[in-house]
Parts: C-alpha cells; structure tokens; sequence
C-alpha cells in the first residue's frame, strides 16, 4: 500500500472517530435537555396543584413607650412593633388529613429585615399567639432560623402553653411571628400633650414620628417536610408599610389582612427523603 493510500486511509479513521464523539455529545446534550424537560414538566404539574399554600396573612402594627422622665414625658423611648399570623392551607388540594398535608418539620430561615431607617434595633422571633396584639420584649432569633416544634396529637396541645416555637401538623394554627424595632426613637419628647395621651400607635403623632421612614420589608423562606418525607419551600415577602394605614395606626393600631390569590403564595415542592 503506497504512503498516498495509508495517509488516506488515517485521515478517514481519524474523521470517523471524532464525528462518533461530535454525534455522541449531540446525543448527549439531546438527551439531557430531554431529561431536563421532563423534569421541568413534571416539577409544574406538582407545584400547579400546591398541597400547601399560604391562605392569609394578617399584621397587626402599633407601639410600645417607656417614660424615663416621671410622667413628664420629656425622656421617651419608643419601640414600633408588628405582629404577624401566617395561615397555612392544606386543605385546597388534600381535603381529609393525610400524612401528605400533615407537617413533619417547619422552620424559618433566610431572614432579612430591611427598613427606610436604620434607627433602632430590629427583632424577629416566634411570638406566643396568646399576646398577639401586645408589646412583647422578644430577643433576637438564633443560628440564622426560627424551628418551630411540631404538635401531633391533641394531648400534646393542651399541655402546651404556647410559650415556645409551635406548630400543629394539621396545620390548624398559625405560624405567629413578632417584629418589633425596639426604641427606634430613645430620649424623644412629646409634643403635645393635650388631652388623652395613649401609649400606643397615636404616640408617633404625637411625637412627630416620620412613618414613611419607619417602613420597611421583612422576607424570609419557610420550610415543611410533610409526613411523607417531601420537602416544600415558600417565599415570603411583606410589606410593612405603616403609611399606607396611616390613618387607623394614629388613632392606636392597624390591622393589614391579606388573603394573597393566584400562585404567589404557594410551596413548591422542591424534594423528597430517599426511601
């Protein structure tokens, strides 16, 4: 065989080898988009039919003043507070109470807190549902989450007083959360005093209090692992805008219901325990 036909005879091998592997990577990545489809498809079809979802949330703002000068009001400090219920439903998808809308684990995680000012001190934490509505001296929450411990049987309720992170697996309960910007206004001095002065939401007329500066955002992720071993995730974004009630927070408190539509508020279903 002359040089001509065995240099001829390489080109061809080497032209042969590499459109098998320029026909495998096509293979390949065809079939990894395929793959990525279905499981793209798959992953909608569960999370258009939420097994959890956020049914409403409900703030409740006001304030909480310390007078440091005797009743004379000239030394105040002044903390802004809201409290929050989170209302899961497990019910639109699941009606009866199944290990697959129960919960098995829930916690908080990702928190962040951002407002117009930086004055005071922003705290959230788990807050007993029994003093909704009341200033609470919360501390901060620890190792960048708030767990909640899980109730699963009646008798568990009962004995328990609330005073810690809990939850029902049926979900019959709110997740209850307080927010406090503690003594966002310190040394403050009232105004005017004229007639009947209440330590609550009036206060921030009553000491000249810019509430536009006092709003802000608190966005967290809450976490569930249903009673099947799969993982849901939510993210939440709200928006603590005490302008926007300006009206009913000046006369002592505000009360936001929000009863969110559509897909905003909805778990997805991001994983499950390997059997």
């Amino acid at each position: 065989m002359s040089k001509k036909l065995i240099f001829i005879f390489l080109i061809d091998v080497i032209l042969l080898v590499v459109a098998s592997k320029y026909c495998k990577y096509i293979y390949d990545v065809e079939l990894q988009r395929a793959i990525f489809t279905s499981e793209l498809e798959e992953f909608s079809k569960e999370n258009e039919n939420p097994v959890f979802k956020i049914g409403k949330i409900v703030l409740y703002s006001s304030a909480n003043v310390v007078d440091n000068s005797d009743g004379k009001l000239e030394d105040i400090d002044i903390s802004e507070f809201t409290d929050i219920a989170i209302y899961i439903d497990n019910r639109s998808v699941v009606k009866a109470i199944t290990p697959e809308n129960t919960i098995k684990e829930i916690y908080i995680d990702n928190i962040k807190i951002t407002s117009n000012s930086d004055a005071g001190k922003k705290i959230l934490n788990y807050k007993n549902p029994k003093e909704f509505g009341k200033y609470t001296a919360l501390e901060n929450y620890e190792n960048e989450k708030i767990p909640f411990k899980v109730l699963t049987t009646n008798n568990e309720i009962s004995k328990n007083d609330l005073s810690q992170n809990v939850f029902c697996t049926d979900c019959s309960n709110p997740l209850t959360l307080g927010f406090v910007n503690k003594n966002f206004i310190t040394k403050g001095k009232v105004s005017d005093t004229s007639g009947q002065l209440l330590f609550d939401g009036s206060i921030f007329k009553n000491a000249n209090v810019d509430l536009e500066q006092l709003s802000g955002k608190i966005e967290f992720y809450i976490h569930i692992k249903n009673n099947l071993g799969e993982n849901f995730i939510c993210n939440v974004v709200l928006d603590n805008d005490l302008k926007k009630n300006e009206e009913t927070l000046l006369s002592g408190y505000s009360i936001d219901i929000d009863e969110p539509e559509g897909q905003i508020y909805n778990f997805l279903k991001v994983s499950e325990d390997k059997k």
